[in-house]
């Protein structure tokens, strides 16, 4: 652990003496000034990005016509300076001013002339207390770094968790939450809200025919549709569970609906994905149910699951009308 000194005296023969002491401790850099301007100008007072240029300055009362407390005062009102120890260097008629130096930030003093054993010990107690402040830092950095990386994973987590390991999409569980908080904004802005319930049309043909993974890569690409058709800021598509899918359309009425969920079908029509074992068509289609809402009362789980249900009633209406096409029925 690196350790710099800043002596602040203008008095040439006690810079040579104090750095003769100085150095038979465990000193890495001895810097000297000697007026308050190169003080600041060496401690980088008015432009420090980083770290701090010392880890203690020995500081002389008086320098000149210029006051060591003042200085020492000027260097504590800087952040990274709070922890850095100073130690006063005093003449016997000026003691008087040491409360004053202990207000503006001084932990300790010397008084003149100085005493080598003094000197070094009191030095050396400085040296000690700013290492094991340099290595509480250290150990808060390390802290910080490592809380930062543990509430990233977190986030993460917590996006896996409402995500749809598979499609990529919104999961179930986000879908319920989502379902919930746009009734319930509906309600407070006396809008209308629509759900599109889909379903993949003889899903368990396709994968008996082309296989799991394929099937896997089918619902991928039904997903990415979705998620396409979800526009606005507000849209939100999701996986409901298996080949079922949802899209809640916040502010839409019937009409805007029923044209995305068309939209949304003629889209995967465009895909041409084959599926020669089904019996609508040569290629992947999907059935699609529409219900709006005009929440006038409470929200509960049960208008929820009603709201659903309507939708889903909607898609059983769909394919047994012969699938491949949207049904709407109103929420009443």
């Amino acid at each position: 652990m690196e350790i710099n000194i800043l002596i602040v005296d203008d008095d040439r023969d006690m810079r040579m003496l104090l750095e003769n002491y100085l150095k038979k401790l465990e000193v890495d850099k001895i810097h000297f000034t000697d007026t308050a301007q190169k003080t600041y100008k060496l401690l980088k007072i008015n432009n420090l990005k980083s770290d701090p240029a010392v880890d203690l300055i020995i500081l002389d009362i008086v320098l000149g016509k210029e006051n060591g407390i003042d200085i020492c005062s000027e260097v504590k009102k800087h952040p990274a300076y709070k922890e850095i120890p100073i130690i006063m260097i005093t003449a016997q008629k000026e003691s008087e001013y040491l409360k004053e130096a202990f207000e503006a930030g001084a932990i300790d003093y010397l008084k003149k002339p100085i005493k080598k054993i003094e000197f070094m010990a009191r030095v050396n107690s400085a040296i000690k207390l700013r290492k094991e402040t340099k290595a509480r830092i250290e150990r808060e950095k390390e802290l910080l770094k490592l809380s930062q990386e543990l509430k990233k994973a977190n986030q993460k987590l917590e996006k896996m968790a409402l995500v749809d390991g598979l499609t990529g999409i919104s999961n179930r569980r986000l879908f319920d939450k989502t379902l919930k908080n746009e009734l319930k904004r509906a309600k407070r802005e006396k809008s209308i809200l629509s759900l599109i319930m889909i379903d993949i049309d003889n899903f368990k043909e396709y994968n008996d025919t082309y296989g799991h993974q394929q099937g896997d890569e089918c619902l991928k690409e039904v997903a990415s549709v979705l998620d396409e058709n979800a526009k606005r800021a507000a849209d939100f598509a999701a996986r409901y569970g298996g080949e079922e899918f949802a899209v809640i359309l916040p502010d839409t009425a019937e009409d805007g609906a029923l044209k995305i969920a068309e939209d949304i079908r003629k889209e995967i029509i465009d895909l041409k994905m084959e599926h020669q074992n089904s019996p609508i068509a040569d290629h992947v289609t999907i059935s699609l149910g529409v219900s709006s809402i005009k929440a006038a009362k409470k929200i509960d789980q049960e208008l929820i699951n009603s709201f659903i249900d309507k939708a889903d009633q909607a898609l059983y209406q769909a394919k047994e009308n012969g699938k491949n096409k949207t049904v709407y029925q109103s929420f009443e």
